[in-house]
């Protein structure tokens, strides 16, 4: 394994289209110079790119609905050759971790002691986060009606049973909870197949993004070009004042519940992506490096879970066996399960900071 290139988008995407793949994270805060050299022991530690993964974007060349990678926004940094890695993780769900997103919410910020002193007073006891849906048609079949409102409505169901820690007695509570404001059907093919923050993605968030840094935006779409689907991705909060209307989540309706992506359509792929939203790291971030996720009680990991091991562990030296239940590590759905009392600390720095 090698560290990932830097050159990236600053999304997050979870991979989508038949079984497992693998993926990254971004973000862009103003950081100190001094920071720069610790983001770069700290990047994300993921498989290199070769010609084999290369490879992977050729049959879009001939695709007459992307016609080529470029219209896509996809970089050559985004695909990964893990022969482990199933196909629903063939990219990188965010951008590589630089020195600002380190920078945008440090450990210190996510003691018990300053959480406590400093963050909880700003915070009341239940958020409630208004959520506006955005369900894109495509002109295919089974692309004209992606999720009505009894798919949506149960995706905040299941949204909120894992931020209420209801998947695990293992889990803790978080203040968070998701109420649906709108649901908004769009039909546009090209924002269908959008992908990972290209320029798809991006004009169809500019154009129907609503509310403010406190709103989610979830975009329901069939996660990219067809053959190279997406599980999902997202905006980290510290991303938010520079570009506003690019904020938000996205879901492939694959990953749904009762989609066509087998082992990942229990809908924690909302759960994981809004994990992001609030930000939150991955739990392989750092691989073995010390700063890790910047949580403390959540083990470190080598590289990603893309099933279910639950006696793995790639960093034997560090607290514990692979976190492979944790809802920001990519295992199957019916693994995932819960967040660390660290990680909801993080949480409510960040809200507190970047979406108050």
């Amino acid at each position: 394994m090698s560290l990932i290139s830097r050159a990236g988008v600053a999304t997050v995407a979870l991979a989508v289209a038949g079984l497992p793949l693998f993926t990254g994270a971004p973000a862009h805060a103003s950081a100190a110079p001094e920071q720069a050299g610790q983001a770069a022991a700290w990047t994300s530690v993921i498989p290199c790119l070769t010609e084999t993964a290369a490879t992977r974007i050729a049959p879009w060349a001939d695709d007459p609905l992307e016609q080529k990678s470029e219209e896509l926004g996809v970089a050559e940094e985004k695909l990964i050759d893990d022969p482990d890695a199933p196909r629903f993780r063939t990219f990188e769900d965010t951008a590589p971790v630089e020195a600002e997103d380190i920078a945008a919410v440090p450990k210190s910020e996510t003691t018990r002691k300053f959480v406590t002193s400093s963050v909880e007073p700003r915070l009341a006891s239940r958020v409630t986060i208004p959520v506006r849906v955005n369900v894109i048609k495509g002109k295919h079949r089974g692309e004209r009606a992606p999720a009505g409102p009894r798919k949506i409505r149960r995706l905040l169901q299941d949204l909120n049973r894992g931020f209420a820690g209801q998947q695990s007695a293992l889990s803790p509570n978080t203040r968070y909870r998701f109420k649906l404001q709108k649901i908004k059907y769009t039909k546009r093919d090209a924002w269908h197949h959008a992908f990972l923050n290209g320029p798809r993605d991006q004009r169809m968030k500019r154009k129907l993004h609503r509310g403010g840094a406190r709103t989610l935006n979830l975009y329901i779409n069939g996660g990219g070009p067809t053959g190279f689907p997406v599980l999902g991705w997202a905006r980290f909060p510290w991303q938010y004042r520079s570009a506003p209307r690019l904020d938000g989540v996205t879901v492939n309706m694959a990953a749904m519940r009762g989609g066509k992506a087998r082992g990942y359509n229990l809908n924690d792929t909302a759960v994981h992506e809004v994990g992001h939203w609030l930000g939150l790291f991955h739990t392989f971030q750092g691989g073995c490096g010390a700063r890790g996720d910047l949580v403390a009680d959540t083990p470190a990991e080598a590289e990603p879970s893309y099933f279910c091991e639950t006696t793995r562990d790639t960093c034997p030296d560090d607290l514990g066996l692979d976190p492979v239940h944790n809802f920001m590590d990519y295992s199957l759905d019916s693994c995932m399960r819960m967040f660390t009392p660290g990680q909801v600390r993080r949480m409510d720095t960040s809200f507190a900071k970047w979406r108050q």
